[in-house]
């Protein structure tokens, strides 16, 4: 075995990653905007006070999609200068007449773009109030896309100060980064009445120094609420008729910014703190520094109509951008291999800050699907490390992913776990404090977290963030008269992988008997093979205890039939951790379906709504592998047979007291036994659509998503226009989304194109519309017509997407076939008609593709071998 790593250094300015020269840095930019929406065009001016490193006779920065003109450099004079525009480096270069000497400048130049609805840069959020179109201004700068607005030195360690004005028409409100801090009159043009006119002008305070992905600027007619939380100023706007639905928001952001205080040992260091809530944004929030903006779906939450996880996602979704306040805008990445710095601390804290508060909710045992995920991505091929390489700007996006995310998150849950909370915190403390406003690496925080604890924490942590992949601990039971119970054995753990390199990592294996936790030890597995601890004869153990690891566990045939019989009794982590490493082990071919499957049926009367959901989790994987195949009604109804009992002990009507868990997998079980067809089911959502239509307030928030999921499945061409006229209608995004997910549900193929359809129409924001067609391959099952008809409107229908998913469109498409044709397909297509940076994306899909046909292959049969026995007695 070995291991892969780069010994990455701590962070230094020079030898820093990046496209632009480090001759020339930028210290502040003064910046005024003049916007023009209804011509969709912008323009401005700025001047950059630059320091001079060394001497240079060019000065190159980033420009994107921008007209330059009136160029200057003042120095003891005022030097024209010419811009050069390069579109494929999105560079702007000014040759300067003669060398300039080391010293402090000020470059000065005009600027004008223009406006789109695609969240980049600058751009037009529509939305409606009352059925009427209205339209505000946004920006969505992360991650290489604040060029769009303005020249800028767009790279993580070019911080500088940025003092934006902008001139505002009519009563519509501006926010950005800092407070205001001047309000004045200016003559600006009114294209509406085609005259000159007094226009707003407003001015906002310096910010500190901070990267450019963080620029931030809102303008619109927005309602707004206010509280304050030890001197910091918070405000939640919204769009109209929305500004109830931000109370709750509000008061999560108090709780957790007092949280993050205490646990950071840094206050906030901002005098205030805006959070938008938008229809359309680049991603599902983005957190800019004083700034935050939300899709409306991350931040408002209505009582009275929303679902009670929407309260959960609402304060986990705050949680998170609110930490990044410290993780990314306090203390930012050196680059964009780093990314994880921000995002797989921001998920991990926001996540330890959201279970603090509604302990309840237990979000660690739901945040395992998210480690699931990570896990099923990490084994294949296609992987990458945490700390994965950016060559240059252009692939920055590619790091906004699962691994980042997710196995980020969990690898940080695993090291917190080994070095003691409190160790952990006070390692965080210094990394944050010896660190603010400046610039780091992965190494940077090792350092930190080595000189708290006193532990060799690099060593430790480098195989998880540059390595790629994970292990799995094999335990084997030892002959009795040993001196340990158990072997403990270390390997790679791939899927659908051929000669992956055999690796090696330091793990923190906690293991002990089976529904003991208090007995758990915990052995940190370095060798390829370590003898364990002894325990009583014929004793059931368990690994992985608590979940807390980020690693996959087999059990020899011995230690696994004690497992089997002792799984009812274990820890609801562990009996969902049980669940999650048998099937994965069933997915490597390492043990036949059946080991997987009598665990899951040990399993079926489990009261945990989270082991039941990931229960209806593989069901619906097993359903996605019968399509096409002539078992598939068979299984269906052996399915609705093993689901029913959950279903009858939670029924239709939600339970006084009842956990928001319970609420969530009443509507999951719903959606599931509708779509496997239990008529029951099907005729009650109808009935309760048909009430929904006469009086919303008839259905629940809860059984909402449910009951649309149904009608919407088996939708005849009347429920298909009575679902388009409701969503068309629904002035709630939540419920509007909602609805428009039960169209793309609808098996009928003639309703998938009219489905399709509205994707190129304006009726919904842009990347909703763009989403429709990735939806009907997927939960309409119609992967053929749905690549059909985006292939015939590839331009426009990728002119809707986001720039942090682009890369994605297509091949997101094509992971819902599940032959090799299609994979084979794909990369054809791609090496003719997409760019290369969607070359990772094409990569990963095409291997998801040949990996269900093979798995297809050869567990199907397993499978319906099993349940067909079950059906049998």
């Amino acid at each position: 075995m070995e291991t892969l790593m780069r010994g990455e250094e701590p962070f230094s300015f020079e030898t820093n990653q990046g496209r632009l020269p480090k001759t020339i840095v930028p210290q502040r930019y003064d910046v005024h905007l003049a916007p023009d929406m209804e011509k969709a065009v912008f323009s401005g001016d700025e001047t950059v006070a630059i320091e001079v490193r060394q001497p240079v006779q060019k000065i190159v920065l980033h420009s994107n999609g921008l007209e330059i003109s009136n160029a200057t450099l003042h120095t003891t004079e005022e030097i024209p200068l010419t811009p050069q525009l390069n579109t494929e480096e999105q560079t702007l270069t000014f040759t300067l007449p003669k060398e300039l000497a080391p010293g402090q400048y000020t470059l000065a130049m005009h600027f004008a773009g223009k406006l789109t609805e695609q969240p980049r840069g600058l751009y037009i959020a529509r939305y409606q109030v009352n059925g009427h179109p209205r339209k505000c201004l946004a920006t969505q700068m992360e991650a290489i896309d604040c060029r769009r607005m303005f020249p800028c030195w767009d790279e993580p360690a070019f911080r500088a100060v940025f003092a934006l004005s902008v001139d505002v028409l009519g009563e519509a409100k501006a926010i950005s980064n800092m407070p205001l801090a001047k309000y004045e009159f200016r003559e600006a043009y009114n294209s509406k009445t085609d005259e000159k006119i007094s226009c707003p002008c407003i001015t906002f305070a310096p910010t500190p120094k901070m990267a450019s992905y963080l620029v931030a600027l809102a303008i619109g007619d927005f309602e707004e609420l206010h509280d304050e939380v030890e001197g910091i100023k918070l405000t939640v706007f919204t769009t109209p008729g929305k500004r109830e639905q931000g109370r709750y928001a509000l008061e999560a952001t108090k709780k957790i910014l007092t949280y993050y205080h205490e646990y950071f040992g840094v206050k906030y260091p901002l005098p205030k703190l805006d959070e938008l809530a938008l229809p359309s944004t680049g991603a599902g929030a983005m957190e800019n520094w004083g700034c935050i903006i939300y899709n409306d779906n991350a931040l408002l939450y209505d009582p009275a109509n929303s679902a009670q996880n929407m309260r959960e996602r609402v304060f986990a979704v705050i949680a998170h951008e609110v930490a990044h306040q410290w993780f990314g805008n306090l203390v930012t990445m050196a680059w964009w291999d780093n990314l994880w710095l921000n995002e797989g601390f921001a998920s991990w804290m926001g996540t330890k800050a959201t279970d603090h508060f509604n302990p309840e909710w237990k979000v660690w045992l739901r945040a395992a699907g998210s480690k699931e995920y990570a896990m099923r991505l990490d084994s294949r091929s296609t992987t990458h490390p945490i700390q994965r390489p950016v060559p240059d700007d252009a692939r920055a996006t590619e790091g906004f992913d699962e691994i980042t995310y997710n196995k980020g998150q969990a690898v940080l849950r695993m090291l917190e776990s080994w070095l003691g909370e409190d160790v952990f915190r006070d390692g965080i403390r210094a990394y944050i404090q010896g660190h603010a406003y400046r610039n780091t690496t992965t190494a940077d925080l090792w350092q930190a977290l080595a000189t708290t604890s006193g532990k060799p924490v690099r060593e430790f942590a480098v195989g998880w963030t540059e390595q790629p992949g994970f292990p799995v601990v094999t335990l084997s039971a030892l002959p009795a008269g040993s001196q340990a119970s158990v072997q403990l054995e270390q390997s790679r753990f791939t899927i659908h992988q051929k000669d992956a390199a055999p690796l090696r990592w330091q793990i923190p294996v906690i293991y002990g008997p089976a529904g003991a936790p208090s007995r758990a030890v915990t052995t940190l597995l370095k060798d390829a093979i370590q003898p364990g601890t002894l325990f009583e004869p014929e004793i059931s153990i368990k690994a992985n205890m608590g979940d807390v690891g980020y690693y996959r566990v087999a059990y020899d045939a011995t230690l696994a039939r004690r497992l089997l019989k002792a799984a009812p009794m274990l820890a609801e982590a562990d009996r969902l951790n049980a669940l999650n490493d048998s099937w994965a082990m069933v997915q490597a071919g390492r043990t036949p379906a059946s080991d997987s499957l009598d665990l899951l049926n040990e399993l079926s009367d489990d009261r945990s709504p989270t082991v039941i959901q990931r229960i209806v989790d593989i069901l619906w994987s097993i359903d996605g592998l019968e399509r096409g195949e002539p078992n598939r009604e068979g299984f269906r109804a052996w399915a609705r047979g093993f689901l029913q009992p959950q279903f009858n002990r939670l029924t239709w009507d939600a339970k006084p007291g009842e956990s928001p868990l319970d609420a969530a997998l009443r509507g999951s079980l719903i959606s599931t036994l509708g779509a496997f067809g239990n008529e029951e089911i099907v005729s009650s959502a109808r009935a309760r659509f048909a009430a929904y239509l006469h009086d919303p307030a008839s259905l629940p928030g809860d059984l909402r998503g449910a009951v649309f999921s149904v009608v919407g499945r088996d939708a005849d061409a009347m429920t298909w226009q009575q679902l388009h006229e409701a969503a068309r209608k629904e002035d709630s995004f939540e419920q509007k989304r909602s609805l428009y997910s039960a169209l793309v549900s609808a098996h009928n193929p003639k309703l998938a194109e009219q489905t399709l359809a509205l994707s190129l129409t304006d009726e919904l924001i842009a990347p909703d519309a763009a989403r429709l067609v990735q939806r009907v391959a997927h939960d309409g099952e119609q992967p053929q017509l749905a690549w059909d008809f985006a292939r015939a409107h590839l331009d426009a229908l990728l002119a809707k997407v986001p720039a942090i998913s682009a890369n994605h469109f297509v091949p997101n498409i094509f992971e819902a076939f599940d032959d090799s044709a299609h994979a084979d397909e794909l990369e054809a297509f791609a090496k003719t008609n997409l760019p290369p940076v969607t070359a990772p994306a094409v990569a990963q899909a095409a291997d998801d593709i040949r990996f269900q046909a093979t798995f297809k292959a050869r567990a199907l049969p397993q499978i319906d071998t099993w349940w067909q026995a079950k059906v049998q007695r």
